[in-house]
Parts: C-alpha cells; sequence; structure tokens
C-alpha cells in the first residue's frame, strides 16, 4: 500500500517504540515461561546392559561378578564401585542407586578429591531409586571420586544377594527460564498492524490509534504477571489472567486486527488489492508462527533440559565421535552432520538439541505455507495448512524429541515442491540442482527415500515436455554421488551396504513377533537377548521380512488396514495426520477429499502415497507414528482445502446481490448519519 509522507516517518516511529516496549518486557522477565530445575547427568551407566558395561575410568574391586542382572555379590562376599565424576561444581550433585539390596547386605558410599583418601558420606540406604545428596562431597573441586563398598553377610542364603544394575548421578541447577519470544514478538508486530488497519480506513488518527494498543498491550504484560504474583484465592477473572497460557490474550486482538484489515482491504472493497493481499498474508504466517512458536517453547517448558529421546541420544554420542563424514556407525550421516554444526555453534547440551529441532519445525510451517500457496496459486490456502501444521497436536510434542523428523519434512516438502509447483522463475538448471539438492537430503536423513524421491524426479521430467528427459540426470548423480559413500561404509564395517535399511526391519520383526504377538520366530532373539539388544537376532531384508514372514493376504489387509486408520478414519494416526479427529473436522476433511479426488489437485493423492508407501503396514502393527509423519502436511492439505472451499462459498454468497444492496443501504446509512453530524456541529 502506498505511504504518505507522514505516514513514512510515523511508521518508524511505531516500530522503534514498540520495539523498545517489547524489549523491556523480555529483559524484565514478562514473558517468562517456568520450568523445572535444569537437570545435568554427570554419570549415568547401566551395569545390567552389556553394551554399557564398566566405563575406561571405573575401578571394581573385590568379589563382584557381573551378570545379566548387574554386578552381584553373594552371601559371604565383599566388593566396591568406585567411579569419578568431573564438573561438579557446575549445581547441586546427587547420586541414585538401582538394584536389588539383600536383608543383609550393607553398604556405604564415601567421597575424595583426590582419588586417594576417602570420607564417608552415607550408609544403608535401599537401592530403589533414592537420592543421595553429595554437595558436601563435591565441594569446590572440578573432579570428585565417589566409592560404593558393599557387604553381604555370611549367613544369608544365595536369594539374598546384593545386585546393582545402575548407577546414576546428576546435578540440579537453578529454574530454567525460557522468555516466550514470539508471544513477546506480538507487542513489536500488533501496533504496526493497528497503524496500517487505521490507515487503510482513513489517512489520519493512524499514530494515536496504534500507541493506544501498544499501551494497552504493556498494561496486558504487566497485569498478567502482577496477577501471577498474588494471593492464590482469586477472583474468577484474576484466575483466567494467572493462567501459564497467556499467549490467546495477545493473540486475540492481533487476530481481530487482522480481521478489521481484511474487512477493509477486501469485503468492504470487493477484493484484495495485490499489495495489500500480500502485507495480509504476512501479517497472518507472523501470527500463525507466534501462535505454533509459543505452543512449542510451551512444551519445551515442560520437559526443560531434562534426557532426550534415547535415539536422539545415540545421535548426540555419534556426532561427538566422528572422525570423518560417514562415520555414523549404522545411521544416516545427515542429521549427525547437522547436530555436529549446531553444537559447534551452542554447546552440546539437551536443552540445545531441543531448541534445534522447535527452530525446524517452525520452518516447517513457514515451507509448507510457500509450498501450498504456490501450488494453488491461492494465499488463504498456504495460511490454513499453516495453521493446522502450527497447532498439531502431534508436531507440537515432537518438536521438543531432538530426533530428525522435522528436518526429513524439510527435504520432503522442498523435493515435492521443485518438482510439483509449476515455476515460471526458475531454469531448468534450477530446478535440477534444487531437487539434487533436496532429494539427497531426504536420502541421507532416511536411506529408503528412494522409493518415493526417484519417482518424484520422473514425474518432474515427465512434466518438463519431450526432449528434456536428461535433465533428470544431474540429481539422479548427485543422489548417487552421496549415496556410494555411507554403501560402502555400509559394507565395510557391517557386510551388507543396505545395512542401515536392514536393520529397521530387524526391529520391526522383533517388535512385531517377540514384543507384539510374543511367539516368537526362526531368527527371531529370545527375551534374554531382546533385553540387552533389541536388534539381535538374524539378520534380514525388506522383502525377506514383509512377504517372507507374512502371507500376502495378511500383507495386503494389514497395509489397507493402515491406510485406513491413517487417512480415511477418525483414529488416533489419522487425528496426527490432520491434527484433529472432531466430528466437524472429519466431516471437513472428507469433503475436501472429494473436492481434491475429482477436482485438479489430485496429485497431492498421487503425492500421499509415494511418500507413504508401505508405511501403513508398520502403522497397522503400532509401531512408532513418527514413521509416518512425512505425509501430514499433505493430509493437512485435504482438510485446509475443504475449509477455504466453504470460505469461497461464504464470499460467493456474500457478493451475491441481495447481500450486497444490503451492504450498500448500511454504508449509505453510516454517510448520511456522518453527514448530519457534520452539518449539526458546523
Amino acid at each position: 500500500m502506498d505511504l504518505t509522507k507522514r505516514q513514512q516517518w510515523e511508521l518508524p516511529l511505531v516500530l522503534a517504540l514498540s520495539a523498545l516496549v517489547a524489549g523491556i518486557a523480555v529483559s524484565a522477565g514478562r514473558f517468562d515461561l517456568p520450568s523445572g530445575t535444569q537437570t545435568t547427568v554427570l554419570y549415568e551407566r547401566g551395569y545390567a546392559q552389556p553394551n554399557d558395561g564398566l566405563g575406561s575410568e571405573d575401578r571394581l574391586e573385590g568379589d563382584w561378578v557381573i551378570t545379566p542382572e548387574g554386578l552381584r555379590l553373594r552371601s559371604g562376599q565383599s566388593g566396591s564401585l568406585t567411579i569419578r565424576l568431573q564438573d561438579t561444581h557446575a549445581g547441586r550433585p546427587q547420586l541414585s542407586l538401582y538394584g536389588q539390596r539383600g536383608a543383609a547386605a550393607h553398604w556405604s558410599l564415601s567421597g575424595s578429591g583426590d582419588g586417594r583418601v576417602f570420607r564417608e558420606l552415607a550408609r544403608s540406604f535401599y537401592w530403589d531409586g533414592t537420592q543421595i545428596n553429595l554437595t558436601d562431597a563435591a565441594g569446590h573441586p572440578e573432579t570428585v571420586w565417589l566409592r560404593v563398598s558393599v557387604t553381604v553377610d555370611p549367613s544369608v542364603t544365595p536369594a539374598d544377594s546384593a545386585v546393582l544394575s545402575r548407577l546414576r548421578v546428576v546435578t540440579q541447577g537453578p529454574r530454567l527460564l525460557i522468555p516466550n519470544l514470539p508471544i513477546a514478538s506480538l507487542i513489536l508486530l500488533t501496533p504496526l498492524l493497528a497503524y496500517l488497519t487505521r490507515a487503510n480506513v482513513r489517512p489520519t488518527g493512524a499514530l494515536p490509534y496504534s500507541l493506544a494498543v501498544l499501551c494497552g498491550l504493556a498494561i496486558l504484560a504487566e497485569a498478567i504477571v502482577r496477577t501471577r504474583m498474588s494471593d492464590p484465592s482469586l477472583r474468577w477473572w484474576e484466575r483466567v489472567l494467572a493462567g501459564t497460557e497467556n499467549g490467546c490474550y495477545f493473540l486475540v486482538p492481533y487476530a481481530v486486527l487482522l480481521g478489521l484489515f481484511a474487512w477493509h482491504a477486501r469485503l468492504g472493497r470487493g477484493s484484495f488489492h495485490p499489495e495489500s493481499g500480500r502485507l495480509w498474508s504476512q501479517f497472518a504466517l507472523v501470527g500463525i508462527l507466534a501462535w505454533g512458536g509459543s505452543s512449542r517453547l510451551g512444551a519445551l517448558a515442560e520437559v526443560g533440559a531434562a534426557r532426550v529421546d534415547p535415539d536422539a541420544v545415540k545421535y548426540m554420542q555419534l556426532a561427538a565421535k566422528m572422525s570423518s563424514p560417514y562415520d555414523t556407525e549404522a545411521w544416516e550421516p545427515l542429521w549427525i552432520w547437522v547436530i555436529k554444526g549446531w553444537f559447534w555453534l551452542t554447546g552440546d547440551s539437551y536443552l540445545h538439541l531441543r531448541l534445534l529441532t522447535v527452530g525446524l519445525s517452525l520452518l516447517v510451517v513457514v515451507i509448507a505455507y510457500k509450498l501450498f500457496r504456490d501450488y494453488t496459486g491461492r494465499r488463504l490456502v498456504g495460511l490454513l495448512v499453516a495453521a493446522l501444521l502450527a497447532l498439531n497436536p502431534y508436531l507440537i510434542s515432537l518438536s521438543v524429541r531432538g530426533l530428525r523428523e522435522e528436518a526429513y519434512l524439510i527435504a520432503t516438502l522442498c523435493l515435492v515442491y521443485v518438482a510439483v509447483v509449476p515455476h515460471r522463475k526458475w531454469s531448468l538448471k534450477g530446478q535440477a540442482i534444487g531437487l539434487a539438492l533436496s532429494g539427497a537430503a531426504a536420502q541421507l536423513l532416511r536411506f529408503n527415500s528412494y522409493v518415493f524421491v526417484i519417482p518424484l524426479l520422473l514425474l518432474w521430467a515427465w512434466k518438463q515436455g519431450g526432449g528434456r528427459w536428461k535433465a533428470v540426470a544431474v540429481p539422479l548423480a548427485f543422489l548417487a554421488a552421496v549415496s556410494v559413500p555411507h554403501l560402502m561404509h555400509n559394507a565395510r564395517e557391517y557386510g551388507d551396504p543396505m545395512y542401515s535399511v536392514n536393520i529397521h526391519f530387524a526391529w520391526a520383526r522383533n517388535f512385531e513377533f517377540v514384543t507384539l504377538k510374543q511367539q516368537g520366530c526362526d531368527g527371531c532373539p529370545s527375551q534374554e537377548q531382546m533385553k540387552a539388544n533389541f536388534l539381535a537376532g538374524r539378520p534380514l531384508g525388506g522383502y525377506e521380512y514383509v512377504f517372507g514372514m507374512h502371507s500376502l493376504a495378511e500383507v495386503v489387509g494389514t497395509t489397507l488396514r493402515g491406510y485406513r486408520d491413517m487417512y480415511l478414519w477418525p483414529t488416533p494416526l489419522f487425528e496426527i495426520q490432520t491434527g484433529t479427529r472432531s466430528s466437524l473436522g472429519y466431516g471437513l476433511y472428507l469433503l475436501g477429499l472429494g473436492l481434491v479426488l475429482f477436482g485438479s489437485y489430485r496429485e497431492v493423492l498421487v503425492v500421499i502415497v509415494l511418500l507413504a508407501n508401505g508405511v501403513p503396514f508398520a502403522m497397522a502393527l503400532g509401531i512408532d507414528p513418527r514413521l509416518g509423519v512425512q505425509t501430514a502436511p499433505f493430509v493437512t492439505f485435504i482438510l485446509a482445502f475443504a475449509v477455504w472451499w466453504v470460505c469461497e462459498r461464504a464470499t460467493c454468497l456474500w457478493k451475491s446481490p441481495i447481500v450486497q444492496s444490503w451492504a450498500l443501504r448500511v454504508r449509505d446509512g453510516d454517510a448520511l448519519r456522518v453527514s448530519r453530524s457534520s452539518a449539526m456541529r458546523q
């Protein structure tokens, strides 16, 4: 929208004052999300797991025997375990012992600052995970030695032996406070939106209007904090303001201003001006990101700096010890590279890893908006997809787990964007490079991605028309170039080039036949072997697992059931894909499915089937639903398209002659009242 000279200096003034107020509010802690205490693991080892065992600096003395249950002492035996801790000054260290303490087993805990002279700290505690404060033992030294000494009376039976299965030492730091920057950014943007909304109606009065909105937001931020700090016996409206989920109080005025802007820029004039439409969609996207970012930071505050998923811990360990680009054991390398680079910038901690995946989750929302906006040529469709993804409960919970799914979603969305969306400004070479980069990224995040990467490359080449098939050679060659080193690494280390893919089928076999069905199979490990290593048992490939261990009827039936539960029926799996399984949401989804199937966007259904492939078979067996999350943006599009269609029908109703004549009479009546009021004042 064109600005007058007066508006060109008023807008920067509003922006500067809003930035000042937002900065003061954030620095004063007005947007802090309180979390629990920061827990840092100094030492954790499970002696019942052969993969863990004793550390290189652990010292085991006496009659200990290493068994599948842990370190064991029998009748009349004694022993000690000495460990070394570092950086204990960072917080309040606490030790927990886990295992089985016999009725006549006595134990004591001693500490030392030099590893030679030990002082007793505690004795005769049960081994049930009870935390023992080590502050006196740690003091201020950088390094502390701890010794657990155990003696079993000779008069007891062998059943009363002592078993130490796990030892864990953590430090408890101060409470973690996470500033809710997405919501705080609305203090900066809402007055700006208020100014533009007012300026779109009248050329004067926009500055005081926006400053009044800014003052209201500042008062609201202060009122929320002061109410939360007051007496717990509050009136009902005070209890509302005292809630931790206070982001909606800043989102409501923002949403109201967006509605007013749209009313005056589109409905009041019949259609959006291109500049006004672009500006409105940008503000709307920022509001969606603020809402989604606040939800994700709220989930982050709930878990704080606690330990992440075991898979994420493994990624961190591989990133720390990686000596060459493909030195990532049986895991695909790209996510390990990303973690290593991120930790180089921020430092390595569980909290930093969670922050990385939260940021990537918001980037997924932005890329999905651009994909479906450009694919349909409608900004509102892109905004609806972005809003549904930003508020999807499963994606919110997934974003704080430190896993690679967000990065995989980004790679998949970029690949589909280049392969499916018509590009008028991109050259053929540019599109080929985009396909090469996004396809390689997907492949190096999940090595079985070739099942949809190659078909999408061929689809892109077919859409380019005759004589351009050779352009697909560029992404295919790049895909092979980055995949071959990983294949060579697998062959050298494990004797199977596809080991990073086949290992998941061994896991699925063990989960299905040993854990789920509890019937075992040829090549399956025993329950005891499973406790030590869930990937134990005879290696096998995907074809052998799917078709060698299931009948054709079972494969077809299970796969169809998985597709039904993920995409056609309001189940928990469907809720993961769409973010809802309410009656209204499900009805709109069915409407959207029909519109897409019999409309011009049925290509999306092909993309969903390509991305899902055989994943619904695994979903029907109860395997982790995050394996199918790559289809969620495209399923969400079906629901969003139905909502857009309903909005369009409502707009057509608004444009009907009857409603337009009514609106004209209302505007004429308003103009007549204004003219009469002006005449009376004169």
